[in-house]
């Protein structure tokens, strides 16, 4: 009876043990969740807002990213290859193959194409 008594008690004391570390593990578990959803909602956010301050260009007939490029890169200072990587880059196109109507950001400030706008205007 005596080892019968002393056997129960390690025996929940050891499935105490064993639930504690379940619970900790889930705690843990929902840590790593929480900061990943956090960590994929603010990468999100920051593309989102980065794009918003550039030009876009409507896609036409006969356009390619590199006829787009010889329009804009003088205006920036950027060689026609990083001007077209960025491109790609920012609007996730794997090739150099785009279609008419499709709308893609460029390298050149909204607010510069504004004030050649109204440099020319006047």
């Amino acid at each position: 009876m005596f080892v019968l008594y002393f056997g129960y008690k390690y025996e929940q004391i050891f499935l105490w043990g064993v639930n504690m570390i379940r619970e900790s593990i889930s705690y843990i578990l929902a840590f790593f969740v929480v900061l990943l959803a956090i960590t994929v909602g603010i990468s999100y956010t920051y593309k989102k807002e980065s794009l918003e301050n550039y030009h876009q260009v409507e896609v036409r007939e006969g356009d390619s990213l590199w006829t787009i490029a010889d329009q804009f890169h003088e205006k920036e200072n950027i060689p026609k290859q990083e001007f077209v990587k960025w491109v790609q880059d920012k609007n996730d196109i794997h090739s150099s193959t785009i279609k008419p109507g499709d709308i893609v950001f460029v390298p050149v400030q909204k607010e510069e194409i504004y004030q050649i706008g109204q440099i020319a205007s006047e």
